[in-house]
Order: structure tokens, then sequence, then C-alpha cells
């Protein structure tokens, strides 16, 4: 699940606590290396309303295929999306203009992999200046709590018959 905890912070930020968690994990290409799954999908409901779901997967070949997020609602739909999660894909909302978004920096390279988006330093100046008294913080650690709980959730509810059989297997 560490591979999505971003996009369980935005759907946190955005609309508020789950419930009603649903999962179910693989790990496909990847077991001599992590001992997480590499694949996973996560259905739940949102306590204020609505449904979510998410799936996700490392396995793809060689890179990153793509990051997004799409909400369908009463008033309008979006998707952002690309292979950074850069990029608004699809915009029809009620009475907006689909907004521009700025260029991004180019992914990081990691001794020939291209891995996450290049914009990391951002949230380590953002740190240094909290803790030089020079910017408010723009999350708490009860809204970190939170995600660290919904992860946790989705662990406890993940899909029973697939741990019976990773215990048949090891036996």
């Amino acid at each position: 699940l560490t591979q999505f905890s971003h996009f369980i912070d935005i759907l946190y930020w955005v609309f508020g606590d789950v419930a009603n968690v649903h999962a179910t994990f693989s790990n496909f290409n990847h077991q001599e290396q992590i001992e997480f799954e590499d694949s996973g999908m996560v259905t739940f409901d949102f306590v204020k309303g609505g449904k979510g779901s998410i799936n996700y997967s490392i396995s793809c070949w060689e890179q990153n295929m793509e990051s997004s997020i799409t909400v369908i609602g009463e008033k309008g739909c979006l998707k952002v999306g690309g292979q950074y999660m850069n990029e608004i894909s699809y915009f029809n909302v009620k009475d907006m203009e689909k907004p521009d978004l700025a260029a991004t920096n180019p992914p990081n390279s990691y001794d020939g992999f291209m891995g996450s988006a290049g914009n990391h330093y951002q949230f380590l100046h953002d740190v240094i200046d909290h803790l030089k008294g020079r910017k408010s913080n723009g999350t708490n650690a009860y809204e970190a709590a939170k995600v660290v709980e919904i992860i946790d959730k989705t662990y406890q509810h993940r899909d029973l018959k697939e741990l019976k059989a990773k215990a048949n297997v090891n036996r």
C-alpha cells in the first residue's frame, strides 16, 4: 500500500474518511524483492457520501505507466492523469473553466530508472521553512494519522481467501 499512499492522502484531503473497505492484493512480479504486494484493488464508501475505488500496480515493465484520479459527480467529472499525474486529461464541470496546469519538472532519474515526479525538493523546502518559522504547516499530525489509519483499515479488510492461499503455499 505504500505505493499508492499519496493517493490516499489526496482522497482523504478532498473527500474525508472512508468506511466499508474491501481489498485484494497480489504480488505478480516482485516475490523475490519485496515482502508486500505489487498490485491491488480497494473499494470503499466515503463517510460523507459517495463511493471510491483504487487500483494500483507497480508491475509495469521498465517505467511508470500512469498515475491518475477520476472524480465523477452530479455536477461534473474530471480526470487528472499522466505518467506523473501532471495533466488534466478530462474536465467537464458545471460553471467552471478547465484550469491550466503549470509545466512540471522532468522526473527523477535513479541510475537509469525514471521514477517519481521531480518535485520532492518543494516538499523539503516547505519542511525547512516550517521548522524555521517562516511558514505554517499545510497539514497536521491528525490528518497524517488518519491516512495511516485508512491504510491500516485497508489491510484489516483484505480478501481472506488470499491470506489462506499464501498460508497454504508456505507450508
